[in-house]
């Protein structure tokens, strides 16, 4: 078996410490340090680590908007958000011209986040919207047997050979006692950003705290990662390479189990309000056979292409959590909001990002 692909596996497994992957597979840890520092990026692979934020205190709502600004403007705008207000992720879908964003936020400010939804119309930064909470959402196994490590592409036999991937849906249910620190939770921001290499005189340098503190807090909040995974996304010229769709969907388990079985889905979510949404980032070979077999096979709510420009994915906003607990960030963040829409000119948001 190619070593790269070993590792790969191994990695999803026991997680990205060089030790523990030499140790499941018998590879040198030299090599393991090469494929996994070298290598994999080299084919356009990058390590992510899975963050359960429900165990956080945190619940994560999906926020569904369209706007009269050009997304370049609402972009920057989200970035914003991105550092100060508890957004996770967003993306602008080119074909329904609108944005999907994900907030994780603590469930008893539910009331403070949702009317400062509402105000972003009233302000007119936004016009209809919609708001849901997500009982779930995180990246899927990669799928090692469908892609060649040698030339860094997928393989093109995929569509008969294609098996679902065995993943039980997990409700991630916010832990409203839940026992974090601010270390804590700095070391998975840290982990967020790059798991690798994985090692705690490395965090404790960039943390600037001592390695000893950094040990105390590590053991607890490894625990708080449900996975480590590998996310593939082309380096050189990715919007010839690849195309990244969104496919939303009823919450059903046979379409579940059909769209797992893409090798180039990524990532799921689910709302309360019973749809599905998986992401896909296709090759742009196989673009036309994944939409046709995709629109054969399952009733599609939307299908769309998020822009790969207008896309955004934060760490842990670690910094929301002050003595103890979580702040309402939503009071403060609509005066900066107010004081963007008075000071807005036609150059964007000169000096505010």
């Amino acid at each position: 078996m190619d070593e790269t692909k070993m590792v790969v596996e191994a990695l999803m497994k026991v997680g990205p410490r060089f030790t523990d992957i030499s140790r499941a597979t018998g590879i040198p840890i030299s090599t393991v340090r090469y494929i996994l520092l070298k290598r994999l990026p080299k084919l356009g692979l990058s390590v992510r680590a899975s963050i359960n934020y429900g165990a956080l205190g945190l619940q994560r709502y999906l926020v569904e908007f369209e706007s009269s600004y050009p997304p370049s403007y609402i972009s920057r705008l989200l970035d914003l958000m991105g550092e100060t207000m508890y957004l996770d992720y967003y993306t602008y879908l080119m074909k329904m011209k609108k944005f999907i964003a994900i907030f994780a936020v603590p469930p008893y400010y539910q009331n403070s986040f949702e009317n400062f939804i509402g105000m972003l119309k009233s302000l007119g930064l936004i016009n209809d919207y919609e708001i849901r909470r997500l009982l779930y959402m995180r990246p899927l196994p990669f799928m090692t047997e469908f892609f060649d490590f040698f030339r860094g592409v997928w393989k093109q036999d995929w569509v008969e050979r294609r098996k679902p991937r065995e993943l039980t849906e997990e409700i991630e249910s916010p832990n409203l006692r839940a026992e974090i620190t601010k270390v804590g939770l700095m070391i998975l921001a840290e982990l967020q950003k790059n798991p690798i290499p994985l090692k705690l005189n490395q965090i404790a340098n960039k943390l600037n705290v001592s390695r000893q503190t950094i040990s105390k807090h590590f053991l607890r909040i490894r625990k708080l990662i449900n996975s480590f995974t590998i996310f593939w996304y082309p380096h050189m010229n990715p919007e010839l390479i690849a195309s990244p769709i969104l496919v939303k969907t009823k919450a059903e388990g046979h379409i579940r189990q059909f769209m797992l079985s893409i090798p180039f889905a990524h990532a799921e979510f689910r709302t309360d309000s019973g749809e599905y949404f998986i992401m896909l980032m296709v090759p742009s070979m196989g673009i036309y056979n994944t939409i046709k077999l995709i629109t054969e096979s399952i009733d599609l709510i939307e299908i769309d292409f998020h822009s790969m420009e207008y896309s955004g994915k934060f760490a842990l906003q670690h910094n929301l959590y002050k003595d103890g607990k979580w702040i309402n960030a939503f009071s403060a963040g609509l005066e900066k909001l107010v004081e963007i829409v008075q000071t807005k000119n036609s150059s964007g948001f000169r000096g505010i990002v």
